[in-house]
């Protein structure tokens, strides 16, 4: 996770700077080390795979 300016965040798959306030946290359920900040755009185009669980409020990040 790429936390820019305190208040936005680098997107994981095509590394778009976007406000915190719109990512979305994939986790994988067997292990919550492993987490993925997707822009609206890819979410939509990934989904939610089997065995992720996906977090929309990740605002308490912002600094």
């Amino acid at each position: 996770m790429n936390i820019v300016d305190g208040d936005k965040i680098e997107c994981a798959r095509c590394e778009s700077v976007f406000p915190i306030e719109d990512a979305s946290l994939l986790e994988k359920e067997t292990n919550r080390d492993y987490e993925r900040v997707l822009c609206a755009e890819c979410l939509g185009a990934v989904g939610v795979p089997r065995g992720y669980t996906l977090r929309r409020d990740i605002s308490h990040l912002a600094q």
